[in-house]
This record gives structure tokens, C-alpha cells and sequence, in this order.
């Protein structure tokens, strides 16, 4: 991997990531592993009191150390935005634990196959594509990839997309 293509806040997060795999016991990191250290990241900002923003989307949301994670950004004064199709077990609106989540349910006939994660790191915005929804089943079971989209076009379009 060239390290030097990657952003210093993609590479900690990688770092991070690698960590929370080794204390899992797994030998590679996860996709969930690199998202739950984008989401301390992002928390990070909000306690040094910069702009901070979560926007996740995806099918379904059931895993229980992602929601806890959320939570504990959404108390650090992250606002989280997730737009979910199917089940979603996180509660937002409760006082000081999820009371910047919200969350959107998109349902319709067809099924939602993006699955993007943005992250507004106060300003200077990191967008991800990956292909696992946010389920223990999909994230420690499955073989899955994030991405991070680079092409300032492309950013831009997907932004539209989620707002």
C-alpha cells in the first residue's frame, strides 16, 4: 500500500484500526474496524470544538459496538445523520446520548445498495464507499472493502446524493 497517497487523517485512522483488529483477535482489519476509528475521529473534532459531522447510509443497522460508538460521538457533539432502509436498532433523540442522531428511513421498492459513509472533519470532508451494511453478520462474518472516494467530482456528487 502507498502510504504516501493516503490523507495523515486516513492513516491514523488505519492505525486505530489496526489496533481495535488486534485487540479483537482478527488478523486483518474490517471494514468495521476502519469505520469505528473514523467515527472517534470525528468525535475527536467535536471535542476541540470544530464542525463536526457524521453522514452514514446503508440497509440496515444492527450492530451493537457501531451504535455505541455513535452514540458516544453523538455525545461529544457530533451531529449523525444515518439514512437506513431496513432494521435500524439505534434510538436517537435521548437526552445527552443521542440527541444529535437522526435518523431517516428510506424505504421504498427498490432495495439500497450504497452504502457511504462522509465524515466533515471540520471542514476539510472525507468521503467512504463500502460494500458491508451495518450488521455483526456483514462486518466480522463477510469478506467486505471500504474505499475512500478522492475525486473531488465524485465527492461532490455523492454529498448531492445523501443531502
Amino acid at each position: 500500500m502507498r502510504m504516501d497517497k493516503l490523507t495523515s487523517r486516513f492513516q491514523q485512522a488505519l492505525s486505530d484500526a489496526q489496533s481495535l483488529a488486534v485487540g479483537r483477535d482478527n488478523n486483518m482489519i474490517e471494514p468495521a474496524h476502519l469505520l469505528l476509528a473514523l467515527i472517534d475521529q470525528e468525535a475527536q473534532v467535536a471535542s476541540e470544538g470544530r464542525e463536526a459531522r457524521i453522514i452514514l447510509k446503508a440497509n440496515g443497522l444492527t450492530d451493537a459496538s457501531l451504535i455505541q460508538a455513535l452514540y458516544r460521538a453523538s455525545a461529544a457533539g457530533v451531529k449523525v445523520d444515518l439514512i437506513i432502509r431496513g432494521m435500524c436498532c439505534l434510538r436517537p433523540g435521548l437526552a445527552g446520548i443521542s440527541e444529535n442522531i437522526r435518523v431517516i428511513s428510506v424505504i421504498g421498492r427498490f432495495l439500497e445498495h450504497s452504502r457511504v459513509w462522509y465524515f466533515d472533519n471540520g471542514g476539510d470532508p472525507e468521503i467512504y464507499c463500502a460494500s458491508a451494511d451495518f450488521m455483526e453478520r456483514n462486518f466480522f462474518r463477510r469478506v467486505e472493502i471500504a474505499f475512500p472516494v478522492r475525486e473531488p467530482t465524485h465527492q461532490a456528487r455523492i454529498l448531492r446524493h445523501l443531502e
